[in-house]
């Protein structure tokens, strides 16, 4: 697949972005994000045009909105896996009560 403009990609990386987090791959998805948000404060910076100016402007803020709602998620994301190995170390002292199972002979 050839993209042919910048904005074509970038949409490609956001779509790429969203299908990581539905996927829960909060880490890739962030990753993805950033580097759109990178991408566009680049173009940004090089833009000379004040039209073009504006719409990166736009693209930037929906870029970093993007940005801040995936980084939410991969917070509640790994605090809900902190969550549940600390459930599995405060429960280790009782498992480790319990009998082995019997071996049938």
């Amino acid at each position: 697949m050839k993209l042919s403009s910048d904005e074509e990609r970038w949409a490609v990386w956001m779509v790429q972005a969203r299908r990581f987090a539905a996927r829960e791959n909060f880490t890739d998805a962030v990753a993805r994000m950033k580097l759109v948000r990178d991408a566009v404060a680049k173009a940004l910076r090089q833009a000379t045009d004040s039209h073009r100016q504006e719409q990166l402007e736009i693209e930037l803020a929906r870029a970093e909105e993007q940005l801040a709602i995936l980084e939410s998620k991969y917070l509640a994301w790994r605090s809900e896996i902190a969550a549940r190995r600390q459930a599995t170390i405060d429960q280790a002292e009782e498992e480790m009560a319990r009998p082995l199972p019997q071996q049938v002979s």
